[in-house]
Order: structure tokens, then sequence, then C-alpha cells
């Protein structure tokens, strides 16, 4: 079930896939592994970036959208 907790945590999950992604990447600039770690960095950010979309599409859903409009922020 979709609530206020649920698409907290999606947009928190999201946040911190970017972050850890981004970070990947500056450590993937100094290391000697620098083609492994890139592409670990390059799934972090775009899954980041997928998991936000599927969140926005979730969200504008008619049900959905009218039980989100319920929550405190």
């Amino acid at each position: 079930m979709i609530n206020c907790n649920s698409m907290r945590a999606a947009i928190l999950l999201s946040g911190g896939l970017l972050l850890a992604g981004l970070f990947l990447g500056g450590i993937a600039i100094t290391t000697p592994l620098h083609v492994p770690t890139s592409y670990v960095s390059l799934i972090l950010v775009l899954t980041s970036g997928a998991m936000l979309a599927a969140t926005f599409v979730v969200a504008i859903l008619p049900g959905v959208a009218q039980r989100l409009d319920e929550c405190q922020h």
C-alpha cells in the first residue's frame, strides 16, 4: 500500500543512491580500478533516476493521489 511513509522512503532512497553514485564516481577517478568503479557509479545514478521517475508516476495515479493529499508535510 502506498502511503506517506513509503513515498518518503522512496524519495530518501533515491537521494541516497544518487549520493552514493556521485561519491563512488569521485572515488573512481582516483583509484586504479576506475572502469569497474565507474560502471557501478553509473548504475547507482541511473537507478536513482529510475526510482524517482517511478515514484512520480505512482504518485500521480488517481487513487494514490487522493491518499497522498491527506499527508501532513
